[in-house]
């Protein structure tokens, strides 16, 4: 899920859509599970520990990053620009 929000995040700032760490994210816990091939009770639960550790909020439809550095290092990337290419 980590993988998820970060490429998201990236994607949104090449196209200017990233304000303060905030993102629109417009998906539900159930599209999200389907879309992950995870349950929506896990999902919830990660979306409440990623809360909890201060790493996100998610209100009102509105994502927002409160430790980037977090959801790089959880998402498996070495840095913000990393882009996963290992040609």
């Amino acid at each position: 899920m980590a993988y998820l929000i970060r490429e998201l995040r990236q994607r949104l700032a090449a196209m200017g859509l990233v304000v303060n760490e905030q993102v629109d994210f417009p998906i539900t816990q159930w599209k999200l599970a389907d879309a992950l091939g995870l349950s929506v009770v896990h999902v919830n639960r990660v979306l409440q520990a990623f809360r909890t550790e201060g790493i996100l909020d998610l209100k009102r439809r509105v994502v927002t990053l409160k430790d980037i550095e977090k959801i790089v290092e959880l998402g498996g990337f070495d840095s913000l620009e990393d882009h996963g290419d290992t040609a």
